[in-house]
């Protein structure tokens, strides 16, 4: 028998038994998730949702939809401590596109900022009728993985010399330690640290302050 016919054929049956059961051909409304260590994830396609438990790497929705119907997974609720964003690409289209649906949600760990306020930080005393003052600066360093950063003079507010405001350019994960130090600093002022340590929690940390004074 030709091979294209016994093809063809299979085709005719199968449309009429989906046009005998009086439905479309259904797909399942799932996907992959990466990064999910937590709990309280909820997913929704309209108003269909599924809870998705804390470690998990797939998800299928409790409802299947019919071949041509549209689909839009959302996240309704994050996890404790995460952000989940779904792929634009594999979370919204029509069923039937492809041969699956396979909406892609990927997690990650909420990160905030880490940084304070800096005092007595002033220029050197070396400005000429033609040139500004070079600046001071201190080295801060967030243990062996949270970077460094240089606290310059020249970060100071116009309003208020000597003083400003510094940000470190990593973001610290909630419940990760961190622990500010000096690495360096001019050889004519001691400046110290407080509140450099500590773990971060569920919000930004803008309390550490480093004050310089002149060495006498």
């Amino acid at each position: 028998m030709n091979i294209k016919f016994m093809g063809a054929a299979a085709a005719l049956v199968l449309g009429a038994a989906l046009a005998g059961c009086g439905g479309k051909q259904q797909f399942a409304v799932q996907g992959t998730i990466t990064g999910l260590s937590n709990a309280g994830l909820v997913l929704a396609n309209g108003s269909d949702t599924v809870s998705v438990p804390a470690g998990a790497t797939t998800f299928t929705m409790p409802k299947t939809i019919d071949y041509g119907a549209s689909f839009n997974v959302v996240v309704q609720t994050q996890p404790a401590h995460q952000t989940c964003t779904p792929a634009t690409a594999t979370s919204t289209g029509s069923a039937g596109h492809t041969l699956s649906i396979n909406a892609v949600i990927s997690c990650v760990h909420n990160s905030y900022a880490l940084g304070g306020k800096f005092t007595g930080l002033y220029a050197n005393n070396d400005a000429t009728s033609t040139t500004a003052a070079t600046p001071r600066t201190v080295v801060l360093l967030n243990g062996t993985t949270g970077g460094q950063l240089s606290v310059s003079s020249a970060m100071a507010d116009t309003n208020t010399p000597g003083a400003g405001f510094f940000n470190f350019a990593a973001a610290v994960r909630f419940g990760d330690a961190y622990g500010v130090t000096i690495l360096s600093q001019p050889s004519d002022v001691n400046c110290t640290l407080t509140n450099g340590s500590g773990i971060m929690p569920e919000s930004n940390v803008s309390n550490i302050v480093l004050t310089c004074v002149p060495k006498t």
